[in-house]
């Protein structure tokens, strides 16, 4: 432990684990009875060393529906209580926050960077916002950053019982009041001396308290979010009258799928027209970050967001009897699933549900991608819970989780010639379908040819291969999406040579928790590899085995002649709720089949080349 002195009054700092900075922050949300809300932050950050300031940033959102009305941040020294800087609104810098693929964007931030030399230094940070909407109300994270120390943090939300509110609790620890009055609720919740988080903190044990509202109102437009049918049904009216179609290109959409003959083939000749004739942009202005752009407004402008693009493909199909959903969707790769027991606006992206007449699961589509097949999300929005808007309202489902071998198969056929020298040449045709042909999708659209064979290189089964080229096709099976890799190459020493023995080293390719991530695999390696010469193989098992619930791996191997066969069938089936520590140890046991040398006996009484 060690004593830092403020002011004559000693405080003591755990150095285990290190910290950065303590903080004590009062936060308070006023929902007005026009829907307004006012948001008030005081905080104050002790910094300890150099890698505390950043803890001391300040980032300030706003839009068309947030402005911000006040920011004053003092730097004081607490030893002298001195003063050291000061700063206002006008003193922040000011930047847009958008993606790569936004254009139109009128999300903005200031923010405020504080500078020191010497620690500890106390920052006192006090600004104002207002929110012309409480459509969504920020989430309340008492500790913002690892190594921070929070010694009290408080919010008070205070709302008109007309509006409502509706809140759910994550691993709070501290204590919750309420207090109602002249029609006006005030709540309040107070956490003191939080543990201190490290970087290895899981999301699911974070402190967190989430915030939705009963009633709201964005615009002119008015909704109850009670239940997810309250919540669809305000979607459903926001974008009510909007696809509607040019004559013209109605007439054009009919005659597209003039001469098909089910749903599923309609479906794939109008999304394929939409993946080449319409561009994904990014619309992010006021309400028009829920509410779509018109159906007509895409097709003259050839391109849209999320929005416009799922709503242009659900008026064509409108247009040719095929009935569909707009669907709301919170995406991202590996992103948590939403909190399915608070109805509020948990989502970021939509998408399109086709229900298909007399098949049990709907085609999804994924409106923003220009290669996916009819069908098949890909793990941007796979397993997801979903908000599915329909004349009804709608309610919660679930995207496909693609988690059966049908989605998760590799097959891969490889021939080795070994030379003289203890050298290889190898060539191999793999085939993937599914999610993990959706790898390679990514790796031929946004990977130039060096870069892909660099991939290749990289990630190739056999170590130390180098490839001296290599194929990359992809294609489409309806929803399946497939993809063919031819490569050859060269190894460099891939057997070692001793005067009367050959050492064949490990040289299947490793499992990964990472191919295991929708808890199916059906992989198939063959290996047919051309000794130098013939020989007597010392250790060769003609079968290995690893049979458990919801896994089988055989490891078969034979020789005849110089010719030895590898082959290595994976066919995994695992529950969805294994947790990540079981998925490593599956990993290693599977990887262990095979993971010794092979050794062979020279015929030292023949040449090399009889």
């Amino acid at each position: 432990m060690s004593i830092i002195i403020f002011q004559n009054s000693p405080l003591i700092v755990n150095e285990d684990p290190v910290i950065y900075s303590l903080l004590e922050e009062h936060q308070r949300v006023e929902i007005l009875d026009n829907y307004h809300v006012m948001r008030t932050i005081e905080r104050k950050h002790t910094i300890l060393s150099q890698e505390g300031l950043r803890h001391a940033y300040t980032s300030i959102f706003y839009d068309r529906l947030n402005s911000i009305q006040n920011f004053e941040l003092e730097v004081i020294d607490p030893l002298s209580a001195k003063t050291l800087s000061k700063a206002k609104l006008k003193d922040m810098s000011d930047a847009a926050i958008n993606s790569r693929s936004s254009i139109f964007d009128d999300n903005r931030h200031k923010y405020y960077e504080v500078s020191s030399s010497k620690f500890p230094v106390v920052v006192k940070v006090k600004y104002e916002t207002k929110a012309s909407t409480n459509f969504q109300l920020a989430d309340w994270i008492p500790v913002h950053n690892y190594h921070q120390k929070v010694t009290q943090s408080t919010l008070t939300v205070v709302y008109p019982e007309t509006i409502g509110l509706r809140y759910k609790e994550l691993n709070l620890l501290g204590e919750r009041t309420e207090n109602i009055e002249a029609g006006k609720v005030e709540m309040t919740w107070l956490e003191r001396d939080l543990p201190v988080q490290l970087p290895d903190l899981k999301k699911e044990d974070d402190h967190k308290l989430i915030l939705a509202p009963l009633n709201f109102s964005l615009g002119e437009f008015s909704g109850k979010m009670e239940d997810w049918a309250g919540l669809a049904e305000w979607q459903y009216k926001l974008n009510e009258g909007r696809n509607s179609l040019p004559r013209d290109f109605a007439e054009k959409v009919k005659a597209m799928v003039s001469d098909a003959d089910t749903e599923y083939e309609k479906i794939q000749i109008l999304y394929s027209y939409l993946q080449k004739n319409y561009r994904y942009v990014s619309i992010q202005l006021g309400i028009g970050g829920w509410q779509t752009t018109s159906a007509a407004d895409v097709v003259k402008y050839a391109y849209g967001d999320c929005k416009g693009l799922t709503n242009l493909m659900q008026s064509m199909l409108k247009v040719v009897g095929i009935a569909s959903n707009y669907t709301l969707v919170y995406a991202g790769k590996n992103a948590d699933d939403i909190e399915t027991d608070l109805p509020s606006n948990q989502f970021n992206h939509v998408i399109l549900q086709v229900p298909i007449q007399g098949s049990a699961s709907p085609v999804w589509l994924e409106c923003t991608s220009n290669s996916l097949p009819a069908g098949f999300l890909g793990d941007f929005t796979r397993n997801r819970h979903v908000l599915v808007i329909n004349e009804e309202g709608g309610g919660l489902t679930k995207t496909p989780a693609y988690n059966t071998d049908y989605w998760n198969a590799v097959r891969s056929t490889n021939h080795v010639l070994i030379t003289g020298d203890g050298n290889a040449t190898i060539s191999s045709d793999v085939q993937v379908e599914g999610n993990f042909a959706e790898q390679m999708l990514m790796v031929k659209q946004y990977l130039d040819t060096r870069e892909q064979r660099d991939y290749f290189n990289k990630n190739s089964p056999v170590s130390g291969l180098i490839i001296r080229d290599y194929k990359l096709h992809i294609d489409k099976k309806d929803s399946l999406l497939s993809a063919d890799i031819h490569y050859e190459g060269f190894i460099q020493k891939f057997v070692q040579n001793t005067a009367k023995r050959m050492i064949l080293k490990p040289f299947l390719g490793k499992v990964t928790e990472e191919m295991l991530a929708n808890n199916s695999l059906n992989q198939i390696d063959e290996y047919q590899i051309e000794l130098p010469e013939i020989m007597v193989a010392e250790n060769l098992s003609e079968q290995l085995m690893l049979e458990e619930e919801g896994i089988s791996v055989v490891l078969q191997t034979s020789l005849s002649g110089r010719n030895l066969s590898v082959i290595r069938s994976i066919n995994l089936s695992l529950k969805d709720d294994v947790p990540e520590e079981s998925k490593s140890e599956i990993v290693k046991r599977i990887n262990s089949l095979g993971s010794t040398n092979f050794y062979f006996t020279k015929n030292t009484t023949t040449s090399t080349h009889e």
